[in-house]
């Protein structure tokens, strides 16, 4: 009978640990996507970006907090624009930084306070944070950074965003921007990268 009850108590306690893994996948409602040109849509036909085709395939509200040029440093000082949209629904944050990084050869030691940071102040918001870097072979000591960044603050990564299509030059409306169907590609990628998190989208 002991053992009766125990496993009884071992399948509850399971389904309940399940639950609230599952509640937590599904808390969000809200898609913000942050970051610098390659969030804004910069080089797309209409501004029609990765978060404008990421709406599209799913049903969450996704909200473009995109802007040119922008670094690490740039998107900390804007921290603020995004913690005003984090509520309880406990919204999906997309933090793409660091290429302009790069090329404002901006320094590493830098780079990395400032996406921890905004990763902190997220997080202590109640935001679920997705750090995403830009491309992995050309900016590969960003993407270390990155990657290792949001190892450390056990939030999800994805790697880069523009690595399947980089050297298909047909989707770039210059040597580093996506065009419109570059970025479709770039919106699907985030799509599947966030379905494998086990978001309900």
């Amino acid at each position: 009978m002991k053992k009766y009850f125990l496993l009884l108590f071992s399948i509850g306690l399971l389904s309940f640990l399940f639950s609230c893994n599952k509640q937590s996948a599904q808390g969000s409602n809200t898609i913000i996507c942050f970051g610098d040109s390659l969030t804004k849509g910069y080089g797309a036909k209409d501004g029609k970006g990765y978060p404008y085709y990421l709406q599209k395939m799913v049903s969450y509200k996704v909200i473009n907090l995109g802007v040119n040029g922008n670094t690490s440093a740039d998107g900390l000082r804007r921290i603020d624009n995004v913690l005003k949209y984090v509520n309880s629904s406990r919204p999906i944050v997309i933090v793409e930084f660091g290429a302009n990084d790069f090329f404002q050869q901006v320094p590493l030691a830098q780079t990395k306070r400032n996406i921890e940071r905004i990763i902190d102040k997220l997080t202590s918001a109640g935001a679920e944070v997705v750090v995403a870097s830009a491309q992995d072979s050309e900016l590969d000591d960003i993407y270390y950074l990155l990657k290792s960044v949001a190892e450390r603050k056990k939030v999800r990564f994805v790697d880069g965003i523009l690595n399947e299509i980089w050297h298909k030059r047909d989707l770039f409306s210059d040597s580093v921007h996506p065009n419109s169907e570059g970025y479709k590609l770039v919106a699907e990628k985030i799509y599947k990268k966030l379905q494998s998190f086990n978001y309900k989208l």
